[in-house]
């Protein structure tokens, strides 16, 4: 019997392994690939006056236009692993310029045949017969995927880490609300989750990159623009229900010219070139400048949000330093290489009151700024995030920042206040309050009222550049010299106040309707000096508006 039942023991194992396909468990299948299309269709209308050309003096630019952006997100996945590509076409209605744009056949190095040929953001117009073509812009095209945890490129680490790889949006890598890092970048970010409660982005910007053989030749021949970059590392801590806290760190270093999202483009009537983003100022003689002129910028910051039943509170502070070389005037004549050094500051806080279905918000800001003659090749007192995307205070402004028509409140318009945050090199002082009222679950009314001032006083004895199709277009992005009078000293910090209202309806499934208009009570902070038969004349500032409508469809 027991020699018997060992037989069969024996007998049943050797038939287990030569059949392990009977006695085995299947594998899991893999997934099954998924692809989601997400993404939006605008239609907005918009006519004003007096603010396009960041020119409050003069009081002739004034359009009513339309146009219509397509922004469409391809969602690729397998399990967990997934790819995005994002695409965004932007086209005004009608022809504006020598052509309408489109590619393969126009070829005139700017959309319109030249530039302001088509609203400034387009890239080409809906002409006769509508048919434009080559209009597509590539904004997101990257990888996510496990690096760390279970299931994933490093297994034996055993937190979960989710790398993205390739061009994509900043989203919370750097910040809650825009200050530091806001819209795209190419490179590479690690999302790692410890607990619940504590989360960490690591993120490496590539800014500009230098190719094989740029960096050859005599400093003012090299074509190379050098290595820009930036690192950001941000933890993320829930220390209770309702208080989150994101500090952050970034360092960003620069070779030669960089991205004017990334470095000011002051006037400096000290430096080579007469800006600080200028080929001449970082080197001069090629198009990138120097790569040898180097830039170091370290920046800390603080943002939190904070929630206590219908109370909440956004606090952020930042403050940034470093060093730089331009190619400047020296004190005994001679120009050459000028070591400069940055210090600044930036405070922004935003509380709210939930009263049923009215929502009452208040907002402040205060950035520090240099005076009007500061040598700014020697000291940068104003804060420089790595790229805001224009998107600072958006939602809150229409004219000294993004509205419903998200292509007015532009850099050039404000000098710098969506995009570098501080009204050119001055700084910046504003306070806002925003009440909101949902008459109905779909249907809700809004109001605006923000003070503005700088922090230094603008010297009102500067100007913007020649009135053109070209500058209205783009904007008085800084305040340039006149006369020798120019950068002397500040005469006025008040830039004006912004009253704004208007409301939103959704009137159907993921379709909205947005109505706003937008009124900017111009300050002495605004007037322009220029030169009319020789003679510098001062101009005061006049008021500018505009009203702005948008359909929106979301899928």
């Amino acid at each position: 019997m027991r020699r018997c039942l060992l037989t069969a023991v024996f007998a049943f194992v050797i038939l287990a392994m030569l059949a392990p396909s009977v006695f085995a468990q299947a594998p899991a299948a893999p997934p099954a690939p998924k692809v989601t299309i997400t993404g939006l269709f605008d239609q907005i209308t918009t006519a004003g006056r007096n603010f396009y050309d960041g020119n409050y003096s003069r009081d002739n630019d004034r359009e009513w236009y339309a146009r219509t952006r397509f922004r469409p997100d391809f969602e690729f996945a397998v399990g967990r692993t997934k790819a995005v590509l994002g695409l965004e076409i932007d086209l005004m209605y009608g022809q504006g310029g020598a052509n309408d744009g489109g590619f393969p056949g126009n070829t005139g190095g700017a959309a319109g045949g030249f530039a302001g040929g088509s609203k400034s953001g387009t890239n080409g117009a809906l002409d006769i017969n509508t048919d434009v073509g080559g209009m597509i812009e590539i904004k997101w095209i990257y990888t996510e995927f496990d690096l760390t945890g279970k299931d994933s490129l490093m297994p034996f680490i055993p937190f979960l880490t989710v790398a993205r790889l390739g061009g994509q949006p900043f989203g919370t890598i750097a910040n809650y609300k825009v200050y530091y890092a806001n819209g795209d970048f190419a490179g590479l970010d690690m999302y790692s989750t410890f607990t619940p409660d504590i989360k960490n982005h690591f993120a490496f910007v590539v800014v500009e990159d230098q190719l094989a053989g740029g960096n050859r030749a005599v400093a003012t021949a090299r074509t190379s623009r050098g290595e820009d970059y930036a690192f950001i590392i941000s933890p993320e801590f829930r220390l209770f229900r309702g208080l989150d806290l994101k500090p952050m760190f970034s360092w960003f270093h620069a070779d030669g010219l960089t991205a004017t999202a990334a470095r000011r483009n002051a006037v400096n009537v000290r430096t080579v070139g007469g800006t600080m983003n200028a080929a001449g100022a970082v080197g001069g003689g090629a198009p990138a400048g120097d790569a040898t002129d180097h830039e170091e910028r370290y920046t800390v910051g603080l943002d939190a949000r904070w929630r206590i039943g219908p109370f909440g509170l956004d606090p952020t502070v930042a403050y940034q330093w470093g060093n730089y070389t331009t190619q400047a005037s020296q004190t005994n004549g001679s120009v050459g290489a000028v070591k400069g050094d940055a210090s600044a500051w930036l405070f922004d806080v935003i509380g709210s009151y939930q009263l049923g279905p009215l929502l009452l918000e208040m907002r402040g800001v205060y950035s520090s700024g240099n005076k009007a003659r500061d040598n700014l090749s020697l000291s940068k007192r104003y804060y420089e995030p790595l790229n805001t995307d224009t998107g600072y205070w958006v939602g809150w402004l229409g004219i000294l920042g993004l509205g419903v028509d998200y292509f007015y409140g532009g850099g050039g318009a404000n000098q710098g206040m969506d995009t570098n945050i501080g009204y050119d090199r001055y700084g910046r002082a504003q306070f806002a309050l925003r009440a909101t009222y949902s008459l109905t679950a779909t249907l809700a009314v809004y109001g605006v009222v923000a003070p503005t001032w700088t922090a230094e006083k603008v010297d009102t004895d500067t100007g913007c550049p020649a009135l053109t199709v070209a500058t209205s277009a783009l904007g008085c992005t800084s305040r340039v010299a006149v006369n020798s009078n120019s950068f002397a000293k500040g005469d006025s910090n008040y830039i004006g106040t912004e009253v704004n209202g208007g409301f939103t309806w959704r009137f159907a499934p993921n379709t909205a309707f947005d109505l706003a208009a937008y009124y900017l009570v111009a300050g002495h902070a605004l007037d322009m000096t220029e030169q009319l038969n020789g003679n510098a004349v001062k101009r005061d500032a006049r008021d500018g508006y505009y009203a702005a409508a948008r359909v929106r469809l979301s899928f």
